[in-house]
């Protein structure tokens, strides 16, 4: 498979002692392939369809998943992954992510077996609503902290936001059947800091995830944006980022509900500019002057 870069770059981890560095690839797919079709009028004609790649990661050697993805961060999707599955603490935990797609594989390193209860949590699996995902490791509902955030939302800058997201140049407009995530601060001007497209909601969501780790991104002053249905998984995700508002043009599951109001996240659906339905914490939305 050809990638735009197979490169390893080294970036230093701030954050650790002893001016440490992780060493990463930049093996970027395609995003789109070509197929021919044969319309409704019995012409052919030739199309885009997103790319789907099996991506199998290996953690200090030992195979943990094989997700499913279109492959234009697949460094950040696996540092996301692992931390939303509470299997790295920290990003001066690890050494190496190494992405080869010639052999479908993610090699990750670590530096002190960080990971020394990895058999305890991947003996314990939840069998969750997610594309190209599907499982949770170890007890993640009882690990999960509420959210306690006084940020408020104003409606100006939610149409702000879903009218830069309608502006973009996707996969999705060009090619159909793949779900993006994006983050965007929370300020009048709602400026883009991530637009991820996958295959699944829950990889989009965990590349934004690993992105905002390798940038020192915090949580609290986001809004992030979703294209897919409002899961308990999703909103754990979102908790787990540190994000008080979790947005989605699509609906939401009871469990999904349950859990924001509990968790203290403002959950907004069916989200288009001039319309939206405030599901939780209703009290952070802002209309007008108030």
């Amino acid at each position: 498979m050809q990638t735009e870069t197979d490169a390893v770059f080294e970036i230093p981890l701030s954050d650790a002692p002893d001016a440490l560095r992780l060493s990463l690839t930049r093996a970027r797919c395609p995003a789109t392939a070509s197929a021919t079709v044969i319309d409704y009028g019995g012409r052919s004609r030739t199309v885009d369809v997103p790319g789907e790649n099996a991506l199998t990661v290996y953690l200090d050697k030992r195979e943990i998943v094989t997700l499913m993805t279109l492959g234009q961060v697949p460094e950040a999707l696996i540092i996301g992954y692992l931390r939303s599955q509470r299997l790295v603490e920290s990003l001066a935990d690890l050494c190496s992510v190494h992405v080869d797609w010639q052999v479908g594989s993610c090699a990750v390193h670590t530096r002190h077996a960080a990971c020394s209860d990895i058999a305890s949590r991947l003996a314990k699996r939840t069998v969750t609503t997610g594309c190209g995902q599907g499982t949770m490791f170890g007890d993640w509902l009882d690990e999960l902290q509420p959210l306690h955030s006084d940020a408020t939302l104003a409606v100006s800058t939610l149409d702000a936001a879903l009218a830069r997201l309608l502006a973009l140049d996707t996969v999705y407009k060009r090619a159909g059947s793949v779900h993006a995530c994006a983050l965007l601060r929370n300020t009048p001007e709602a400026p883009l800091l991530y637009h991820v497209e996958d295959v699944g909601r829950h990889n989009a969501v965990d590349a934004v995830t690993g992105l905002m780790w390798l940038d020192e991104e915090g949580g609290a002053d986001k809004i992030i944006y979703t294209t897919g249905r409002l899961t308990s998984e999703m909103v754990m995700k979102t908790v787990q980022m540190g994000v008080p508002f979790l947005i989605s043009r699509s609906g939401l599951t009871q469990m999904g509900l349950s859990m924001a109001q509990e968790m203290g996240i403002t959950l907004v659906c069916r989200a288009r500019v001039g319309r939206h339905l405030v599901y939780s914490h209703g009290e952070r939305i802002r209309r007008g002057d108030a």
